[in-house]
C-alpha cells in the first residue's frame, strides 16, 4: 500500500475517502499550515501520529476511533512541531476511511 499524498491540497474543505484500509498502516501525508483534521469510519479505526511508516503493524502509541465515530485534531504550523504525516488502520479486517481537512 502506498503513503495517500494529500501535500498539494489547496481547496478546503477537503474530503477524501480511502476505501480498503487493512490493520497495516495507511500513511497520510499532509499539507503544510495549520490543519484540523477529521478522521473516522463505520468501522473501529487506530491513527497514530508518531512512528509513522506505511504498511507496518500500527505503533504502541495510537488512539482508538470506535465505530461510526470521528476524531477531529487541530494540528500545528509552526515548523518545529508540526506533524507532517498520520497513520490510520482498521482495527479488525477492513475499513474504508473518512478523512476530512479544514484550515484551523
Amino acid at each position: 500500500m502506498a503513503a495517500l499524498d494529500l501535500t498539494a491540497t489547496t481547496s478546503y474543505p477537503f474530503i477524501k475517502v480511502v476505501s480498503s484500509v487493512g490493520t497495516t498502516q495507511q500513511e497520510v501525508l499532509l499539507p503544510a499550515g495549520k490543519i484540523k483534521l477529521t478522521v473516522g469510519s463505520s468501522a473501529a479505526l487506530y491513527i497514530a501520529t508518531s512512528s509513522v511508516s506505511d504498511g507496518a503493524a500500527m505503533p504502541t502509541d495510537k488512539v482508538s476511533i470506535p465505530a461510526a465515530n470521528l476524531l477531529e485534531l487541530e494540528l500545528s504550523h509552526s515548523a518545529n512541531d508540526r506533524i507532517a504525516k498520520f497513520a490510520v488502520a482498521a482495527q479488525t479486517s477492513t475499513a474504508d476511511v473518512q478523512i476530512i481537512l479544514e484550515r484551523a
